[in-house]
């Protein structure tokens, strides 16, 4: 008789931090501080992840520890950045190299799109990742994951739209990187039952949400919530937010949120 060995591990306390643009032009940082993280501050918050002993994983590694293949480390991380922005090749992937750690990047499907012109005004667009960048990320051991085509808001769009953003984008991405792309991150972190019925049937087996979703990445595979990281963190709030406490402080304020906007539309 053979048994299968269960994977050691708690799923519970992995954390999942959000990144957009790393920037070293501190003037930038200080007008978009909702999105952008200078790179110096960057570099200590990997500092502080080595110092109390994370590790970084990725949603390919937590899918094997869920097929009892390998084991979690102790104290488990996600690093996300969406929107690939080319600060990812140039500011983030050196320094995490450096610290001997791996993330998750959400890119457009369409390589068309070399700019982004929905995070910043349109007199400040900021250079996308190209293809040969992404590339090399992969190769490196980052998650590529796709961020829809064009960086529509899936929610507003016709059914048909909203197919075509989450499966091309797929499987052109899968062209580029000659593996799979099972992972997706819902634009403006908006989603709906539908959007997240069309994510699962496109092939996906995750996708991130933002603030929305359960505290903890097993209850949900559609609705994965994230810590968002940016600007605004001093050395006090970043540790804060990797602590269970305020993980689950903010889903209770989430809803609560949504309950009183509810009630409030309908009363």
């Amino acid at each position: 008789m053979s048994f299968n060995k269960k994977a050691i591990g708690n799923s519970k306390k992995i954390r999942i931090l959000m990144y957009h643009h790393i920037s070293r032009d501190k003037k930038f940082v200080m007008k978009h501080k909702n999105l952008a993280v200078h790179i110096e501050e960057f570099k200590l918050h990997l500092e502080i992840l080595k110092r109390l002993g994370y590790t970084t994983i990725t949603f390919k590694d937590y899918s094997l520890f869920k097929e009892n293949k390998i084991n979690l480390p102790k104290k488990p991380i996600i690093l996300t950045f969406d929107d690939g922005y080319e600060s990812i090749y140039t500011e983030v992937f050196p320094l995490m190299e450096y610290y001997g750690m791996k993330g998750v990047i959400f890119i457009l499907g369409d390589k068309e799109i070399k700019y982004s012109m929905w995070d910043f005004p349109a007199v400040e667009p900021q250079p996308l990742l190209n293809e040969n960048q992404i590339l090399e990320l992969h190769e490196a051991g980052f998650e590529i994951g796709s961020h829809s085509l064009t960086h529509a808001d899936l929610t507003i769009i016709p059914r048909e739209k909203a197919w075509d953003e989450i499966s091309r984008s797929r499987m052109l991405l899968e062209i580029l990187l000659d593996a799979p792309v099972n992972t997706f991150a819902y634009t403006y972190g908006k989603v709906n039952p539908l959007i997240k019925e069309l994510v699962k049937e496109a092939g996906y087996h995750f996708a991130c949400g933002t603030y929305s979703g359960p505290p903890t990445i097993d209850k949900d595979d559609y609705e994965i919530r994230r810590i968002l990281i940016n600007g605004n963190q001093n050395l006090s709030s970043y540790t804060s937010k990797l602590l269970r406490p305020y993980i689950y402080f903010e889903w209770l304020w989430w809803k609560y949120k949504t309950v009183f906007y509810k009630n409030k539309i309908t009363n």
